[in-house]
Formats: C-alpha cells, sequence, structure tokens
C-alpha cells in the first residue's frame, strides 16, 4: 500500500465523507473542499479569502515564486533523493514541488499551513496529493516516507514575525519545545535508513537575505536574536530526539538561482563569490559561520526507534 493521509491526533486511517475526512479511530472530523485534505481547524498562519485580495506586486511574487519552487527540486534536491519512492515535502508553500517530484517518478506530497495556498492548490496537477496542516501535527503514519524534504521552515516555528515597513521577530517562550515537536515529527514520519533535509539561513551568519520588508534585501541579525538556527543548534534538536541519527551540513550548491537578491547592487555582485564558495568549498565551510545559508542531512539508521 502506497502513502494515504492519516488523522493527525492519533494516526489512524481517516474515512473520506465527500467534503470532509473522519477518523475511524478517534472520531476527529476534518475538512475536504475541492478535494483538499485541510486539517489545520481554521488556523491558519496567514489570512486569504479571495485571489482578488491579492496586490499586483504580491502577485509578481507568487509567479515568481514558481521558478525558485522548481529550481529548488530539480537542480538541487532532484539528485539527493534518488533512490527515495516515497517523498514529504513539509512547508511546500504553492505546491509545484509536488507536481515536480511526482513528474520525476516519486510518490510525494507536501503540506503547507497557510490559506493562500489551498488557494493556490486549485492550479496544481497533484492537488489530491496536497493537505493543509501543520509541521507540528502531521498527517501521515509512522515511517511512511523515504525522504523528507523541509525548505525554510524551521525558523519561523516559536517565533512571532511581524512584516510591513519594518521586519520585525521575537522567540515565543515555548519555542525550543515547538522546535523540538517539529523535529520529532519529521523523525517520526520517516523510514529506519531514511533521508531528511532541513534547510533555512544560518543563525550564525551575521546577514539574513531571507527575511526582510523586502524580498532579498540585507538584514543584519544578533546572534541571540532567538530567529535563525545554527547547524550546531537543530543537530542538538536531531539527536535529543534520536540520538541514532546522523546529522552533516552539506553545501548549499545550486540551491538558488538569486533572483531576490540580484535585485540588489550587493546580491549581483555576491552572486558569482557565492557561488563558486558553495561549488568549491561549501561542504567543508557548510556548518560554520561562513555559509550564509544551511542545508542539514539526516540519516536515520536502520533499526533506530521511531521518534515519539
Amino acid at each position: 500500500m502506497g502513502v494515504e493521509l492519516r488523522c493527525p491526533a492519533c494516526h489512524r486511517a481517516l474515512k473520506n465523507e465527500g467534503e470532509s475526512l473522519l477518523c475511524v479511530a478517534c472520531g476527529s472530523s476534518y475538512g475536504n473542499a475541492g478535494g483538499i485534505a485541510d486539517f489545520s481547524g481554521g488556523s491558519y498562519y496567514d489570512n486569504f479569502e479571495s485571489e482578488e485580495l491579492l496586490r499586483p506586486e504580491h502577485r509578481r511574487g507568487l509567479e515568481a515564486e514558481v521558478e525558485g519552487s522548481r529550481w529548488r527540486i530539480e537542480r538541487f534536491y532532484a539528485g539527493k533523493l534518488q533512490g527515495a519512492q516515497s517523498v514529504l515535502d513539509v512547508g511546500c508553500g504553492n505546491g509545484v514541488s509536488v507536481d515536480v517530484l511526482n513528474a520525476l517518478g516519486h510518490d510525494a506530497w507536501g503540506i503547507d499551513l497557510s490559506a493562500l495556498r489551498k488557494w493556490q492548490w486549485q492550479k496544481r496537477d497533484r492537488r489530491d496529493r496536497l493537505a493543509v496542516a501543520s509541521a507540528l501535527d502531521l498527517p501521515f503514519a509512522d515511517e511512511a516516507f523515504d525522504a523528507v524534504v523541509s525548505s525554510g521552515v524551521i525558523e519561523h516555528i516559536g517565533v512571532a514575525e511581524e512584516g510591513g515597513e519594518r521586519y520585525t521577530v521575537r522567540p515565543l517562550p515555548d519555542r525550543q519545545a515547538l522546535r523540538e515537536r517539529y523535529v520529532r515529527e519529521l523523525l517520526r514520519v520517516t523510514r529506519p535508513g531514511g533521508r531528511i533535509y532541513v534547510d533555512c539561513p544560518n543563525g550564525a551568519f551575521p546577514i539574513d537575505f531571507w527575511h526582510s520588508a523586502v524580498g532579498g534585501r540585507a538584514r543584519w541579525h544578533r546572534r541571540d536574536e532567538g530567529f535563525l538556527p545554527s547547524f550546531r543548534e537543530i543537530k542538538q534538536l536531531v539527536l535529543d530526539a534520536d540520538p541514532s541519527s546522523t546529522v552533516r551540513a552539506i553545501s548549499p550548491h545550486r540551491r538558488f538561482a538569486f533572483r531576490q537578491v540580484g535585485r540588489h547592487w550587493y546580491g549581483r555582485v555576491m552572486a558569482l563569490p557565492m557561488t563558486l564558495f558553495f561549488a568549491t568549498v561549501g561542504s567543508i565551510f557548510g556548518a560554520t559561520p561562513l555559509n550564509p545559508y544551511l542545508v542539514v542531512e539526516i540519516r536515520r539508521v536502520t533499526g533506530s526507534p521511531a521518534a515519539r
């Protein structure tokens, strides 16, 4: 049997009742409007009601995001996922990654906790493989996937962010516990011998090019800001959840097309040097403060206990 959606509360089977999904074990009921499962309970991280509410610049940003989603999979993760029959993208955003991965022959699924994304997913070929769900309560059985990818998610867990003219972020009191729960969920749904890839801006690097009021704008941040994790912090989260797992930083070479940061002069100046850095010594310095973007590969050791 292939991968199927499960109740995020108890991980038991769901019964499709048209506009809803009913858990046969605990009786929980979830939305299924338009064939897209919604396990959010109405608690999204954004607010969205209609396509018409989007500003022109927001629309352009979402259109440009499609290229970035394809690049992330086709240019970077496709080679790393060879041999993985089932793949989960945690925080899949616009869902393009799921279409691409299925076209490449994987049994691919994606989740995101967004009301906007649910509207976008109507345009996806494999919207049947997309679900609105929290990364803290994945709607899948234990050990369901050969590989899990989660890009740009961990830094947003356990923090409060505000946009507008000036981007601000602060850690919540339970940030650490929430990030521990996130890592345990990634491990829970990964088979022994499987791989997990977590990527995010490096908290040990002093400049953040991914979170600001304007896409690609450089944002200086303190090391103790409590937002972007370092490699050491991610590794500790994994080993606390499953000491038998192996954790290493790999080079982000080919992870980015440098489109957003390239809109700024410093981005154009830095694009070639950073590409050469990633291509030559990125794997050596991937875990250090010299690397602006982390890609962490986690391998569950065969026979290791499932994280709970």
